[in-house]
Parts: structure tokens; sequence; C-alpha cells
């Protein structure tokens, strides 16, 4: 035994042992698997104790299960075998391809760090998040374990495992754990007794760490052991031969159990200790115990304590519903507690107003102070705003950077919703003390009503919002209550813009993806990489809205950024994930092709994301090369790079073959305008002909895109188009949808 050895000096001591031992930490963990007779014969012995430990397991993953916390949690026996896996399944099958699985072998010298072996070693519960592994496979991972034992401390059964990702981390798995493993050794040892004792005295014995409390047929205590005098605060000698009816948590439920054997099972109660003012869970079992005959004799009540995850899991409940930095509500719990809200509306007379709150000039405080000082300050804010709560229904949240929001219900008046948000406004009169100095901060404040302004959330959001900056415009430091006339294509605009800045740092953007397809063998080559924007009050903007807001404001360039380093990240995870590697497609803008260091930026990116440049594929528009020369030197730079270049929406826009064939490019993109009609359009099956024609002449492909009947792909193939894409396929799709329905199947 070595408890008193600390996880620093184990994961140290590890870490030079796989050193010397010739490990290469950048290298996936060879994993050794026992030979399958050799494993059919271990996992029949330990069958019942898999069966007990599998119970639990099933209970725990239960316990998470809606939480969205993918996890793995496996067994091992005393000398590292794996003899079970459960758990995610995506996880399971990352893992598996890996070679971990069901009858592996884990050993130092070539698992390397891992909780298994230093469980096993050390013989106690570790902990091991990211770069705390010995290999970089496990950096992004989370990893916990607990050894077991039967009966006694020297006989180790093994370790239960958890593997999670490393941004799940929570000591709270550990807890759960150590918890389950009570459970398990506990189970272990009753079954071991059941076989040397008679079942009454098996049950009661006063070393089991649960509380017990067993009666006769007639609900008079027979038992009461040490862990119930502790929960309880009765002393064994006040209770025994006394009715069950005097300790009222458990009365109902073990007179049910007398009168018609019923069973229950993990029923929650909850009782306070005066003493410590603290409340303790327990989870209670009620059980009919029987004789050797299978008659009645008894009643088990037997009470399991979960303080401890109970607490964790309030903290956690705590911790996804509240802000951060603040401590108050944040947009969740907003969220909930309005629709809440508006959902119990049944009283005409009564409105729900929320009022929106952006602070004035607060960029110039984060420029001027820095961050630190701009988050003591939103501190400050918040602890005023809430001063302003006034009912157990009002509630105030941060909805992100300096943004605030209150749910007002039960007004009666719009004069009442008035002076709550002067109230609210007040709370900026005074100075806010920021790195030493008095700093008066001033808000503008935006108010919409429901029903009258909206019946649903989205709706008055948007108006709240119109509001707000309403109340900006007029120079802030004021509130206004939505009006109609507000939401003009200006607002609208100015709303968008400033949303539209903050959407790549609220992870409001995501890509989807559109398959393209080799026209003759209709074999995934390639997919185009779509951006979309989720706006949690717009909903889904369309990008037709916020692609040309994004040219005119200048937005463009950080958001193709983004667009270009995702698509880069995604083709590279389906690329480690075992799927034949195909091109991404990303459209460049014309303000990122202007770019005098694009080539730089380009190659950082691949640099970053690890793709290879032949996996990379740009589209540009013809109308962005009426500079000739410019991009002339650009597609050098960037086929040099081993990119591939696509000239898009080819025929749309300035063509010349004298300078199409200077330039650095491998296809051209048929415009969908040309596709869609080639069937009932000479003229158009005219010009896709020329196309394809003159692209392979120049020795370039040819992909049509906007492909949506077979008769449009017949003609295609006929004219020898290389490539295609469109409805017919597929539609765009998430990552996740696009990976299941064609990289698994490819």
């Amino acid at each position: 035994m070595l408890h008193n050895i600390d996880k620093t000096s184990m994961v140290q001591e590890s870490k030079e042992f796989c050193k010397k031992s010739g490990l290469d930490p950048a290298v996936i963990p060879n994993f050794h698997c026992m030979p399958s007779d050799e494993l059919e014969r271990m996992l029949k012995n330990y069958e019942e104790i898999l069966s007990v430990v599998g119970f639990f397991m099933d209970q725990f993953l239960q316990s998470i299960q809606g939480k969205g916390i993918p996890l793995l949690i496996s067994i091992s026996n005393e000398d590292g075998v794996v003899l079970q896996i459960d758990g995610d399944s995506a996880m399971r099958k990352v893992m598996n391809e890996a070679g971990f699985k069901v009858g592996i072998l884990f050993r130092e010298e070539w698992a390397g760090t891992n909780v298994v072996n230093l469980a096993l070693k050390h013989q106690v519960p570790i902990e091991l998040i990211g770069d705390e592994h010995y290999h970089h496979f496990f950096y992004n991972a989370a990893c916990y374990s607990v050894p077991f034992y039967y009966k006694k401390q020297d006989n180790l059964l093994g370790t239960i495992s958890i593997m999670t990702s490393k941004e799940f981390n929570h000591p709270f798995f550990l807890a759960m754990l150590s918890t389950m493993v009570d459970s398990i050794e506990r189970e272990l040892l009753l079954r071991k007794q059941n076989s040397q004792l008679d079942v009454l005295n098996h049950i009661l014995i006063d070393t089991t760490r649960n509380a017990i409390v067993a009666t006769d047929t007639d609900g008079m205590i027979c038992e009461f052991n040490p862990f119930a005098e502790k929960i309880l605060k009765y002393q064994k000698e006040e209770v025994i031969g006394q009715s069950i009816d005097m300790i009222e948590h458990m009365n109902h439920y073990i007179g049910r159990v007398l009168k018609e054997e019923k069973k229950f099972e993990d029923i929650q109660i909850s009782f306070y200790d005066s003493e410590n003012n603290r409340v303790h869970v327990c989870l209670f079992d009620a059980l009919p115990i029987y004789d050797y005959k299978g008659e009645l004799i008894g009643a088990l009540g037997q009470f399991r304590d979960i303080t401890e995850r109970f607490e964790s899991e309030q903290k956690i409940n705590h911790m996804a519903h509240h802000d951060e930095l603040t401590g108050i509500a944040n947009r969740r719990l907003f969220k909930q507690r309005f629709l809440h809200e508006i959902e119990n509306a049944n009283n005409p007379n009564q409105k729900i107003a929320i009022v929106f709150i952006d602070l004035d000039r607060f960029k110039y405080v984060n420029d001027t102070f820095g961050h630190s000082e701009g988050d003591r300050l939103l501190q400050q804010i918040s602890k005023r705003l809430k001063k302003y709560v006034y009912s157990e229904k009002d509630l105030v949240a941060r909805m992100g950077g300096d943004e605030f929001i209150f749910i007002l219900p039960g007004k009666k008046s719009e004069e009442s919703i008035q002076s709550h948000a002067k109230d609210i406004l007040s709370c900026f009169d005074k100075p806010f003390v920021v790195n030493g100095f008095d700093l008066h901060i001033s808000a503008s404040l935006g108010i919409a009503v429901f029903p009258d302004n909206g019946k649903n959330i989205e709706e008055l959001m948007v108006c709240a919002d119109s509001a707000m900056y309403q109340a900006k415009a007029g120079g802030g430091n004021k509130f206004q209550i939505y009006t109609p006339d507000m939401y003009s294509n200006s607002h609208k605009k100015l709303f968008m813009e400033n949303a539209l800045r903050k959407s790549i740092e609220n992870n409001e953007l995501l890509l989807e993806y559109q398959p393209q397809v080799d026209a003759k063998t209709r074999q995934l080559v390639g997919v185009e990489a779509l951006v979309r924007w989720n706006h949690p009050k717009l909903g889904v903007v369309s990008p037709a809205e916020f692609i040309p807001l994004s040219e005119e404001t200048g937005f463009i360039i950080p958001l193709g950024e983004w667009v270009l380093k995702e698509a880069c990240y995604q083709n590279k995870r389906w690329q480690d994930a075992g799927y034949p590697p195909v091109k991404v497609s990303v459209n460049l803008s014309s303000k990122q092709f202007s770019q005098e260091n694009l080539a730089d930026e380009v190659n950082k990116i691949l640099e970053e994301t690890g793709l290879a440049p032949e996996f990379l594929d740009l589209e540009i528009t013809e109308s962005m090369m009426m500079d000739v020369n410019h991009s002339i030197q650009v597609l050098n730079e960037l086929y040099a790079l081993g990119i591939q270049i696509s000239i898009d929406d080819f025929g749309t826009g300035y063509s010349s073959l004298n300078y199409l064939k200077r330039f650095s490019i491998h296809r051209l993109k048929i415009d969908r305008t040309f596709v869609q009609d080639i069937t009932n359009s000479s003229k158009d099956a005219s010009i896709v002909e020329t196309i394809i024609t003159m692209a392979h002449n120049l020795g370039l492909g040819v992909i049509a895109e906007g492909v949506e009947l077979e008769e449009q792909l017949e003609f295609l193939v006929s004219k020898n188009c290389d490539e295609f894409q469109g409805y017919y396929i597929s539609k765009p799709l998430s990552a996740y949808k696009f990976e299941q329905m064609f990289l698994k199947n490819s």
C-alpha cells in the first residue's frame, strides 16, 4: 500500500519508466490482447463479479443520461485485463479502432502512464487529465479509476475506470466511482456472507456502510445499526422494540412491505441534520425479508448516503444555469424561466415585460483598463442589478458580454413597467470603481411586452433589441418601450451588423457540407463547405442576407478565415477517423482574394490544422480576377503550395481565354443557372457543352453544381463532365449527418 505517495510523484515516476522503456508518446499505444481461450476462462471466473459491477455501471450511466456528457466506463481485473466496456457508442467506436476493447492487457511498458495501472499499483483512486497521460493520444481525455476489493483490503479484484472528454473533467466522476465501488464491495460482501449466515443476520451486520433498519412482521424494530443512528439521530436503545411508525420517513414504505410484500428501491429521502446544519440525502430501499421456507419474517429499510453525489449534481446544475463571472442567471436559465412564464400566462390583465440592457461605451473600459477590470465592472453591475429583482418571479440574467436582461412578470400597466425600468436605470447613477478610478457608466434599455409585442421568445427578443437600439441611437442612458415603427430596415440592419460581429465569439456559426461526386462512378470525391448562421434571436439567417452584410462591413475577412479554418479542421478530423481522404472546397470572397498575404494566411491555417494542401480546394469567381496581374501572382502562390483552385460560377462573369490559360487553376465550376435548363434549352445545353470541351482542351477538370434531376446528370455524363453536386445527391448536411450518410458508406 502506497497511500502516502502523491499524484505528482506517481505520474512523474510512471512517465520516467515509460521513457526508459522506449515508448514514443506521439504514437498510439499498442495494446496487447489476451488469447481468446484464456480470456473466456477469465470472464467465466469473473462472471458473478461482472454481474454485480455491471448492474451499478448501468445505474451510473442512467444517472447521467441526457446530460450531454460522452464517456466510457470499463472494468479491469487485478492484472489490468479489460473485462467489460460500456458507455457512449461514438467513443467506443473511436477507442475500439485504436485497439481499446475487451481482452486488452494494460501494462505501463506499452500502454504508458494510465489510470488503470496507477490505481492497481498504488491501490488508490486516481485521475489523469490531458497531458498527465504519457501518450498524446489521450491528451484530450480525462480518465478516472478506483480499485475495488473482495471483502479484504489485501484481496484486490481490479479497477473501475471512466474516460471522458477533457472539457468535461470534474472531481464528480471520481466521487461517483468511489460511491459505486462502495456499493459494489458491499454487494459482493453480502453475496459472500449469504452462503455462511442466515439471511437476516447477513443483512443486518453493523459493519455495513449503509443505514439499516429491520422490523418483524408486526412492524416492531428489531435491528438498528450504527449508520442508522448517525443518519436518523436515534440511539439503538431508543428504538428497539418500538413501532416503525416513530420513524416518519420510512414508516409508510415499511407498512406496505409488510401488508402487500411490495418492494421499493432508490426512493430519494432527505434528512435535516440540525447539529451540523446540513441536509443528508439518501437513497432508500424497503424490502421484504423471507426465511429459508420463503415465508415473510419482516421488513428491511436500507439507506445509502448520496449527499456528496447530490451536492455535486446540484453544483453542476447551478453552473449550467448561472453565469460563471457574475453568479447571476445565464441565457439558458433566462430562456427556461421566460418560456415557463409565457406558458403559464393566463391573466389577460397582466403583462410580462422583458428589459434588455446594453452598456454604453463598455468597449472603452476594456480597451483602456484591460479585460480583467472590465470583468470586475460587470461583477459590480450585476450586484447592483440584483437589487431590482422585486419578486420571486422577477429574474435578472447575463446574456453574454455586456448584455443583461430582466424578466418582469405580472405587470398590470405600462406605467408599472416604466417605473421598474426607471429603478433599474437608476443603478447607473452612481459611479463604479474601475482600477481605482470613479467611472460613470450608462446603459441603454429596450423593453418588449408579452403578448402585445410578440407571442414567443424570439419575436419579443427582436423587439426588445430594436427598442434598445432606439434608446442607444437617442444618446443612451435611457429606456425605450418597443413600438411597431421601430423595426425598420435600418434598425434591423444595425441589429444584424452588431449581432454578426459577435457570431464567431458566441459560437453561432456552423458549416454544412454538400457532397461532390464523380459523374461516371458516382464515387465521393469532395465536399463543399457552406457557412450557416444560427442566431439565438433571429433563428437561421439566410446567407443571402448576412454574406453581403459581411462584405459591406468588412466582417467577411474574419468570417472567411473562420470558415477556412473550420473546414480544414473538419476534413482532418474525418481523415484521422480513418475515412478515405477527399478534398474540401471553400469559397473565397473578393476581399480575401485581394489580400497581399493570402497565400501565407492559408498556409498558416493548413499548418495549424494539419491538413495536407492537396485536400483543400479554394473556389474563386471570375469577377475577382479583373486585376489580371494580381490574380496571376496570387494564384501562382496558392498553386505552389499544392492547393486545388477552382473558378466558381463559370460563365456568369468576366471571361477571357487569353487570360484563363495563364491562370494557375485546376477546374471550372459550371454555374447552376446553366445546369437547371440544359434539358429544355438548347442554348444552355450548348453553353455547358462548350465549357466542358474548352476546359478539357486546357487540361482542366469540370464540376457542375445545382444538379437536381436524373436527366440533367445523364446529359452531363454524355458530355464528359467530370464531377457534379446538387440536391440530386444531397442537400448540404451537418458534419455528423454527412459522415453518417456518405463517409461511413464510402
